[in-house]
Parts: C-alpha cells; sequence; structure tokens
C-alpha cells in the first residue's frame, strides 16, 4: 500500500522500522536486525520499551512471526543479567495481552529445548564464558544468540536447530496460520 502526501507517495513502515521508530534508532540507513535493535532497546535506562513493547503488540496481531522473533532477542539478551541491561523481569509490566501469550509462547519453546537437551544427555555450557568475552561487538552477537539459564547454564541456537532437526518441532507463532 502506497500513501499519497502531495506531490511524492510514501510506503507505509515496514514493521522493522516501526521497532526502530520506537526505539528512536535513525531509520535513514536502512533497517537494523532484530537482536540489534533489542540489544538498544534493552541497555538501561531503557526508556523506550514500553514504547516499543507497544509496537511489538500491534505486530503480534499484524505480523507474528516479526514480533516472534523481536521477542525471542529481547528474551535471550536480557537472561544474561549484565548489568547495564534491563531484566526481562522489568519488561513484565510493560507488556500487553497478545505481547504476554507471545513471550510465553517463546519461552516455552526454550524450556523445551533445554528440558530435551536435559533428557538426550546434551551437555550444556556453563553461561560463566559469556562474562569473559571482552570484545563488545562479539558479546552482543553471543548475547543474541545464547539464553542464560537461572541454574547458571546456558542453551544456544545450535541446540535450538538439533531440536528442531531431532524433533521436528520448530517455535509455533502466535496469531500466525499458515494457508493451506
Amino acid at each position: 500500500m502506497i500513501v499519497a502526501m502531495g506531490l511524492f507517495s510514501r510506503r507505509p513502515p515496514t514493521p522493522v522500522e516501526r521497532l526502530m521508530k520506537a526505539a528512536k534508532l535513525p531509520t535513514a540507513g536502512g533497517e537494523l536486525p532484530l537482536d540489534e535493535i533489542a540489544a538498544d532497546v534493552l541497555r538501561r535506562p531503557g526508556k523506550q520499551a514500553a514504547a516499543v513493547l507497544a509496537v511489538v503488540e500491534e505486530l503480534c496481531a499484524d505480523e507474528p512471526k516479526v514480533a516472534m522473533s523481536f521477542l525471542e532477542d529481547l528474551q535471550n539478551i536480557a537472561s544474561h543479567g549484565a548489568g547495564e541491561l534491563l531484566t526481562a523481569e522489568e519488561l513484565l509490566p510493560l507488556r500487553g495481552p497478545r505481547t504476554v501469550e507471545a513471550w510465553e509462547t517463546v519461552d516455552r519453546f526454550w524450556a523445551k529445548v533445554v528440558a530435551w537437551c536435559d533428557e538426550t544427555g546434551v551437555t550444556l555450557e556453563s553461561s560463566d564464558s559469556l562474562r569473559r568475552v571482552e570484545d563488545p561487538r562479539l558479546l552482543a552477537i553471543l548475547r543474541g544468540t545464547y539464553r542464560s539459564l537461572p541454574d547458571g547454564r546456558r542453551v544456544g541456537l545450535t541446540d535450538v536447530l538439533h531440536f528442531e532437526k531431532v524433533v521436528g518441532e520448530g517455535m509455533p507463532v502466535v496469531g500466525f496460520h499458515p494457508q493451506a
């Protein structure tokens, strides 16, 4: 859909642009990866978190795959308990009802992966190794691809991929119903 504005026509913002705008990130240079937007939203004091989660609430209805992917990045990064970042607990009161459902769906999926790893003998490494990473760019990448667990271990995307391959189950998308 193109929106007419005087002599010029403008397309509506993409879901990623909507998230970037709510996070007060510049959009002129193009879209950022979702994990970079999530990391920026989580930086203290986290003033944009409420506005971004309001957009996520809309995306849960309009673009559920984008919303779920963003929430997964947000949860993974927040799980590490880094002092300079907001925690998942601080984000909980900011969620709308659709976001709560999507958030819990993401959590349940990752919990299934952890349970499967435990049942099948897949060893999950300690999350302490992430704290020893000194390069901030590498740390940013690792925080988005791993989830620290309350017991001190971490589960990562390689574990998720292994689970999906063996079990044949990916993360369900809330509100998404593929066409037959």
